[in-house]
C-alpha cells in the first residue's frame, strides 16, 4: 500500500472534519474503552473512522486506537462549542483556498493529536485551536502552546487553576501566597517551561504569558 497516499487520505479526511464534522456531538469519546473502537456498529459509520480503517491505520494496536479516540474527542470538543460565524468563515475560506495551509494546519493537529497521552489534552488542544481561530494570538504562538500542553503534566492545571485566583504570581513574604506554594507543582510548571522563579533574589513563583494563555483559552 502507498505509504505517501495513506498519508493523504488521512490529511483529506481529518481536514474535512476541521471544517464540518460528520463525528456524532451526542457521544461521549473520552469514556468508551478502546475496544469499542474494533466493535461493529455506530462507530464503524463514522466516515473519518471509515477512512482510518480503509488505510490501514485502525486496526489491533492499542496506539491506533488510541488515536482514534483522542481525535474524535479534539473534534467533539470543537464542534460542540459554538463558534464565531464571522471567524470561522474568514478560516474556512483560508483553509479551502490555500491548501499549503490546509496541510500545515492539519498536519499539526494530527501530529500533537497522536502525541498526547492524555484524552483531556486533546479537549485543551481544541480549545487552544478555537481561540487561534479566533484571533487571540497567530500561528507560532499556537505551536508554541501545542508543545506546552504536550510537556504538561495533567495534574499541573489544578495548580495553574490556584494560581490563576492569585493573578499567577506568588510574591515573596505574601502569607496568603504562602499558604498555597506547593514545590511538587511549580516544578511540574518549570519542566514544560511556563513557570519561573520571580528574580535572583527573591523566591517568588511566577507563571509565563504562555502557562497563562494555557490555562485562559486552553483549560477554562
Amino acid at each position: 500500500m502507498d505509504t505517501s497516499s495513506n498519508s493523504n487520505n488521512l490529511t483529506e479526511s481529518v481536514s474535512n472534519e476541521i471544517v464540518s464534522t460528520t463525528v456524532d456531538l451526542g457521544i461521549e469519546y473520552s469514556e468508551l474503552a478502546l475496544d469499542d473502537f474494533l466493535a461493529d456498529g455506530i462507530l464503524k459509520e463514522i466516515p473519518i473512522i471509515k477512512t482510518i480503517y480503509s488505510i490501514g491505520k485502525l486496526g489491533l494496536s492499542v496506539n491506533e486506537r488510541y488515536f482514534v479516540k483522542k481525535l474524535l474527542v479534539f473534534l467533539k470538543e470543537f464542534h460542540s462549542q459554538t463558534l464565531d460565524e464571522q471567524k470561522i468563515n474568514d478560516f474556512k475560506f483560508r483553509f479551502d483556498t490555500d491548501v499549503k495551509y490546509r496541510n500545515q494546519v492539519t498536519e499539526h493537529l494530527i501530529v500533537y493529536t497522536d502525541s498526547f497521552l492524555s484524552v483531556d489534552k486533546s479537549k485543551v488542544f481544541a480549545n487552544l485551536f478555537r481561540a487561534f481561530i479566533y484571533g487571540y494570538f497567530d500561528w507560532n504562538h499556537f505551536i508554541h502552546l501545542s508543545t506546552c500542553l504536550n510537556l504538561i503534566n495533567p495534574k499541573a492545571f489544578s495548580y495553574l487553576e490556584t494560581l490563576a485566583k492569585h493573578d499567577f504570581k506568588l510574591q515573596e513574604g505574601d502569607k496568603d501566597a504562602n499558604l498555597i506554594r506547593d514545590g511538587e507543582s511549580e516544578s511540574l510548571l518549570y519542566s514544560c517551561g511556563i513557570g519561573y522563579e520571580t528574580s535572583v533574589w527573591s523566591s517568588g513563583f511566577n507563571v509565563s504569558q504562555l502557562g497563562k494563555d494555557l490555562f485562559n483559552y486552553g483549560v477554562t
